[in-house]
């Protein structure tokens, strides 16, 4: 006859539930764990991958406005902060000085015009008594020549009485007039050789003449200074009546056309990218916008930490004392922005930058 089934005990009705609630929570348990691991391990190899620090800032190259002439600055275009274009007036000298030295400079030349205008008009003139002084001198020459071949005939005829004393004299007196005549005539071609020469002399001296009235209005020119590039105005501190030396800043100007940030990553992280590699900025001022960048170049020298300068031939110097804790250094990292919004990068502004993968190519 069959038997009907032994009912569960009460103790079992009880306890059963409670076993699978425990199993239940230990396999929860066991899944949040394993989650928290993968989790970790997916942050870590995506960190690991795509490197990031907040240890950035926004750059700007910032040049000083330097003066190329001295003076007083008797304008003052801009203000401070202010954004200028490219050809912009900045400031402007007093030209009173290099007007008056432009003149100066345009009337030593119109002077040493004229004289060369005189001088071509002789020139002619003076090409011909040049040849006519050659030619005179010629012919003194070849009056003495005779006189001194006739002198020398009649001086051996003297002793034999085949000549006279009296022709003798003649023919010495007639050689030596001959020869001053040779001096007179040399002289009269050296002048006129002299007076040839000036104009070949003015006519040189012309080259210099016209480079100091360039030189006069390009000094002019540069009493007004113009903004080199597209810019901002940054630590304008003078007003106008200042005085402007050559060689010393008058304020700078924050080139705005390019931006960069220059991040620095841990020393691990750096084997992680190259010139070229993608990058993804933040400014903190305006964390919600995202801005491309690539990497231009990644710093191969920095200052350790407390170290010494020494000479080159000095001794190198070991502190002495044990760093248990070794802090990573850091490198700095220069990123070139694409898209930079000019109302929200400022020099110095705090950032933060992601390597997001390999160079372009």
């Amino acid at each position: 006859m069959h038997q009907p089934a032994t009912p569960l005990n009460k103790q079992d009705a009880v306890t059963s539930p409670d076993e699978q609630r425990k199993f239940v929570r230990k396999l929860v348990s066991v899944a949040i764990v394993a989650g928290a691991v993968l989790i970790t391990l997916y942050v870590w190899s995506t960190i690991e991958r795509h490197p990031r620090t907040d240890d950035a800032a926004a750059r700007a190259n910032v040049v000083g406005i330097v003066p190329r002439v001295r003076g007083q600055i008797v304008r003052l275009a801009v203000q401070d902060n202010q954004l200028i274009k490219e050809g912009d007036l900045l400031f402007e000298i007093d030209p009173d000085d290099y007007k008056l030295s432009l003149d100066k400079a345009k009337s030593a030349l119109a002077a040493l015009d004229q004289q060369i205008e005189i001088g071509k008009s002789q020139d002619e003139e003076l090409k011909f008594a040049v040849k006519a002084g050659e030619a005179g001198v010629a012919r003194a020459q070849a009056q003495v020549n005779q006189a001194n071949d006739s002198l020398h005939r009649l001086e051996p005829l003297l002793p034999k009485h085949f000549a006279t004393a009296e022709q003798v004299d003649q023919a010495r007196t007639a050689a030596a007039v001959a020869a001053q005549e040779v001096a007179e005539q040399e002289q009269k071609l050296n002048q006129a050789r002299t007076q040839l020469s000036t104009l070949q002399t003015l006519l040189a001296q012309r080259p210099g003449a016209v480079a100091a009235v360039k030189l006069a209005e390009l000094e002019l020119s540069y009493c007004k200074v113009v903004a080199p590039f597209d810019g901002r105005v940054v630590n304008l501190n003078i007003s106008a009546g200042a005085y402007a030396s050559v060689g010393i800043p008058v304020f700078s100007l924050l080139d705005t056309r390019k931006w960069y940030v220059v991040a620095n990553f841990r020393e691990a992280e750096v084997r992680h990218m190259a010139p070229g590699s993608e990058a993804i900025v933040y400014l903190s001022s305006a964390p919600n916008q995202r801005f491309r960048g690539k990497v231009q170049g990644i710093g191969w020298a920095v200052k350790p930490e407390g170290e010494i300068d020494l000479p080159p031939a000095g001794v190198p110097y070991v502190k002495r004392e044990l760093n248990w804790v070794r802090v990573a250094q850091r490198f700095p990292v220069r990123i070139e922005v694409e898209n930079p919004d000019e109302d929200l990068f400022r020099m110095g502004a705090s950032a933060v930058a992601i390597i997001k993968g390999p160079p372009r190519k």
